[in-house]
């Protein structure tokens, strides 16, 4: 059992609109140097928000076309290097964030995570996730960032599917914590009650407050996945987010390769079918999906019951020292495919 605890923490967070347009009065109280950041982004509509970032730091520069692979953190770690920057603006979605943190961390260079969607919990964790030269996604160690800006302008302006995908990356909490219960009553991992109420509570305040107004909506799942990065941080690992769900949705990255969907498109997918294999999908869990217009069918997503089918038998191997649910039942085809259809066919 852990005795002590100590846990990086972003200097500012701030989740409001107009935020973006108010950069250069935020960032001077935070600690790090302003002398010569550098902005990464991603294609041409976040290059354009990113553009309104670099007006209010007069002495950065930008680095588009970031895709969450190799070439990316490499090519923001050269520039780094290049330039001398003493910190990083992410300015993107979750690609263009996790390909910043990810090289911030390689050169010991604070970042700075501005998102302009809400697609995943990576917007303020210690975890990025990226996309090896195989196709299938590696969660890597990084760094917190620095500061979190939120502009909720700029993020209800995104696609509305960026959004959902965040929901659905927020909602898998709830079945990530039940495996992390599990695998600690098996003595195959430990669990650390601080890091799962700090999950559990961001998790749940979503899911009650689904149906409200689109702005409080919207705020509680930025706030929502910022906690999520902080449990796992506050954890020092994955655990209180990250169970069952995501190996499926791993898995369903080997298998679609390049045509893989939003991840929390398909964390979402797998949530149902790990709360299925956990006794059953919540009332309260579907009836939020329905909602939130969250993929309830292998069909949402554009794909066959077979490929989940097939996504599930494989999931464990993903991450073979990562005991869920699945480690748990029978994984023959026969009761998988039956699975998928209870969990999936609502």
């Amino acid at each position: 059992m852990r005795t002590d605890r100590s846990v990086s923490i972003p200097t500012l967070l701030e989740i409001a609109p107009g935020t973006m347009d108010a950069l250069g009065d935020l960032l001077p109280g935070v600690a790090v140097d302003l002398a010569r950041p550098l902005v990464g982004t991603g294609g041409e509509q976040t290059a354009e928000v990113a553009e309104r970032a670099r007006e209010q730091l007069p002495r950065a520069s930008v680095l588009a076309g970031l895709d969450g692979d190799p070439a990316s953190v490499e090519a923001v770690a050269h520039e780094i290097r290049t330039r001398n920057a003493t910190c990083c603006l992410a300015v993107g979605g979750g690609r263009v964030i996790d390909t910043v943190k990810y090289a911030s961390a390689q050169t010991g260079v604070p970042f700075v995570s501005v998102p302009t969607a809400l697609s995943h919990d990576g917007i303020c964790s210690p975890i990025a996730s990226l996309v090896g030269a195989d196709g299938r996604r590696q969660s890597l160690a990084a760094v917190m960032p620095a500061a979190v800006v939120v502009d909720l302008a700029v993020v209800r302006a995104g696609p509305p599917r960026a959004t959902r995908a965040g929901a659905g990356d927020l909602l898998s909490n709830l079945t990530a914590l039940q495996d992390w219960r599990l695998a600690a009553a098996r003595g195959r991992d430990t669990f650390d009650g601080y890091s799962a109420l700090i999950a559990e509570a961001s998790a749940h305040a979503f899911l009650y407050l689904a149906g409200a107004a689109e702005e409080l909506s919207l705020e509680t799942l930025a706030r929502g996945l910022v906690l999520s990065g902080l449990a796992m941080a506050t954890a020092g690992t994955s655990r209180p987010c990250s169970g069952a769900e995501h190996l499926i949705s791993h898995a369903l990255d080997g298998l679609l390769r390049g045509e893989a969907r939003l991840h929390g498109e398909q964390v979402a997918l797998g949530t149902l079918v790990a709360a299925e294999a956990h006794g059953g999908v919540p009332e309260e869990l579907r009836a939020a999906f329905r909602t939130l217009g969250l993929p309830r069918r292998a069909a949402d997503l554009g794909l066959e019951p077979d490929v989940v089918v097939e996504a599930v038998l494989t999931a464990p191997s993903t991450r073979p020292e990562r005991y869920t649910i699945l480690d748990e039942i029978d994984l023959s085809r026969g009761p998988v495919e039956e699975l998928v259809a209870r969990a999936l066919g609502d």
